[in-house]
């Protein structure tokens, strides 16, 4: 078995913590596991992606263009930058919520969230997209956008492993006091996926189960 998740986002946005959580659930599962991380400017809102490679067949650390199983998007111009690592047929779960590199006024035409968003869904035909950002926001901290898409994944079968042990992961490394409002973004994220698969809306949890 082999499974490849490259995630990707902005400096800030806990790519990195995406990768160590996810990487730490499917050894807990029993799998071999590689990762490595490309870090640009990170405190400066530079790209920076991270590769996990999950199971017995995996050579290198780094996903070959056009084999990744799934693709986390923590940004939609992130998520649009690396679609080239995608298979075809992979699933693809992004944040629609824009950060706006520092390099480019506000409503610039050059940087244009809803065309990436519309790019994303034209290209992908199993795709979640979803504010994630507000989503955490309304469980309680915006900051755990990365947790809720995760969970997402989860809730919608897009993993190689349960739900369960991304969580014993999570209470692990988290700090006791941030331990509840990340289980209510956990949670909400998850019920938002079963949500969206009990209306019957085209998603990566209605067209790719795993």
């Amino acid at each position: 078995m082999k499974f490849d998740i490259l995630i990707a986002g902005v400096g800030g946005q806990g790519v990195v913590l995406a990768s160590r959580l996810l990487a730490t659930a499917a050894m807990d599962a029993g799998f071999h596991v590689a990762t490595a991380e490309t870090i640009g400017m990170a405190q400066r809102e530079g790209s920076v992606t991270s590769h996990v490679r999950i199971g017995d067949d995996v050579y290198g650390s780094l996903i070959p263009q056009g084999t990744a199983d799934l693709i986390i998007g923590l940004e939609p111009a992130e998520a649009a930058r690396n679609l080239r690592y995608l298979r075809k047929g992979g699933s693809v779960v992004v944040n629609g919520h824009a950060i706006l590199p520092s390099t480019q006024g506000r409503g610039s035409e050059e940087y244009n969230p809803d065309r990436l968003i519309g790019f994303l869904n034209d290209n992908c035909p199993n795709i979640i997209s979803a504010d994630f950002t507000r989503l955490a926001k309304d469980a309680g901290t915006y900051k755990a956008a990365n947790v809720a898409m995760i969970a997402a994944a989860a809730g919608a079968g897009l993993l190689p492993f349960s739900q369960e042990y991304l969580w014993d992961v999570l209470e692990k490394m988290i700090p006791e006091k941030y331990r509840d409002v990340n289980r209510s973004v956990f949670d909400m994220a998850i019920e938002s996926i079963s949500y969206t698969k009990g209306m019957g809306m085209e998603s990566a949890a209605s067209n790719e189960t795993r």
